[in-house]
């Protein structure tokens, strides 16, 4: 199939510069790469899944927190239990984002899949990436609303925002 010629117009100058990571697989814009996996549960997985669920939704602000550079992170469970999609928007590059993972929520992440993801190694496992990448699908299309804003510049923005607001309420 060929690709369609783009018609300039009044919308286009919103386009944004979608790229490939240059360091593993995905999409990218400005800082956030995107990385979606599909894979299958293990017999009895899903429902060890959300067992486990409530305690991993709980936990997630700490360790995402600790990591940094998460912008989303969704699984869902499809195909009568039998299949996960695992979908997140991160800041950075592919590779220093696994690292952060395995160093600062590897206990986390290990908690929810272990047993319950087929095959899964563990993410200290040297076979982690390659587990990631045998199941990695690259988004079709990829959009971001703000491209140029890490998670980290967001909070800072949001902080500073806050304080404004309590400076101009002290006034009134």
């Amino acid at each position: 199939m060929e690709p369609t010629t783009i018609v300039e117009n009044e919308f286009t100058k919103f386009n944004q510069h979608v790229t490939t990571q240059p360091d593993g697989p995905g999409l990218r814009i400005g800082k956030r790469g995107e990385l979606t996996m599909v894979g299958n549960f293990t017999p009895g997985g899903a429902e060890l899944f959300r067992k486990r669920l409530p305690q991993f939704q709980a936990e997630a602000g700490y360790y995402e927190g600790r990591v940094g550079s998460i912008q989303d992170f969704r699984i869902i469970v499809f195909d009568n239990d039998t299949r996960y999609i695992l979908s997140l928007v991160y800041d950075g590059d592919f590779k220093p984002y696994l690292q952060d993972i395995a160093t600062y929520a590897g206990e986390w992440l290990d908690g929810l899949a272990d047993g319950v993801l087929e095959d899964y190694p563990g993410i200290h496992s040297q076979h982690f990436a390659k587990w990631v990448l045998d199941r990695f699908i690259q988004a079709d299309f990829f959009f971001v609303g703000a491209p140029d804003s890490s998670v980290r510049d967001i909070q800072k923005m949001e902080k500073l925002t806050r304080a404004w607001n309590d400076l101009l309420d002290a006034a009134n």
